[in-house]
């Protein structure tokens, strides 16, 4: 399994709820139609409370199978049609390609890292 990470800056101006809204109901249902995505969630921003600001508004994970078929989905024409709506809600979008471990799960089981 493969993730795409997405971290993503809201459009300048853009009210966060609005941005929210936005990401969840227009763009998400674009993006899901993406062909071999295995997985797809998206974070908002909270208040960091004591900790500085981070640069970011939000971010997407998305996983494939592999690497081929990360490549296969983000050369389609559905990630085409989402990668052209990005523009209406976001004004930059860094993208890393990660290798995940899990060291404690959200069932809050320990793995071996």
């Amino acid at each position: 399994m493969i993730k795409l990470v997405a971290l993503v800056k809201r459009k300048a101006g853009m009210p966060t709820e609005q941005f929210r809204d936005y990401w969840i109901g227009t763009h998400a249902p674009l993006a899901r139609q993406i062909p071999g995505m295995r997985g797809y969630r998206i974070n908002i921003a909270g208040d960091p409370g004591n900790m500085p600001a981070a640069p970011y508004d939000g971010s997407a994970e998305i996983w494939f199978d592999d690497p081929a078929a990360m490549t296969a989905g983000l050369s389609s024409p559905e990630n085409d049609v989402a990668g052209a709506d990005t523009a209406n809600f976001a004004d930059s979008v860094t993208f890393l390609v990660c290798d995940e471990t899990v060291v404690i799960d959200q069932c809050g089981s320990e793995r071996a890292a």
